[in-house]
């Protein structure tokens, strides 16, 4: 089954995912772009070391590209739909609360908007 990733968008039009991708140096952007690709074809039952669940339904997508590790969280909408919800590139060695926090709150409004299905 192939999966489909969505890009959460916030109430004021700018959309967290895209936003850090378009931070990335082009060579990293490129490879957390192919971890995404990868997920839309595995879906997160690819497991370590790719996906990993971190709280409530949060899950991360990893990518590491030489001593650099980035960081995209998402959730499961529905059937085969991810939502991608933002990024951020790994400093620590746990993934921080307050980056899980964010995840939450966006698709706490995320479904609020779009309903749960």
């Amino acid at each position: 089954m192939k999966w489909e990733t969505i890009e959460y968008m916030k109430p004021n039009g700018e959309i967290p995912i895209v936003d850090y991708l378009q931070s990335l140096p082009p060579k990293h952007e490129a490879k957390v772009v192919r971890s995404i690709q990868l997920l839309e074809e595995f879906g997160p039952e690819i497991g370590m070391p790719h996906v990993r669940t971190l709280d409530d339904g949060i899950f991360e997508l990893r990518t590491k590209f030489s001593s650099n590790i980035f960081r995209s969280l998402f959730f499961h909408w529905y059937d085969n739909k991810l939502v991608l919800t933002h990024g951020f590139t790994k400093k620590t060695q746990k993934t921080p609360t307050q980056e899980i926090d964010r995840a939450k709150r966006y698709r706490e409004d995320f479904i609020q908007r779009k309903g749960d299905k």
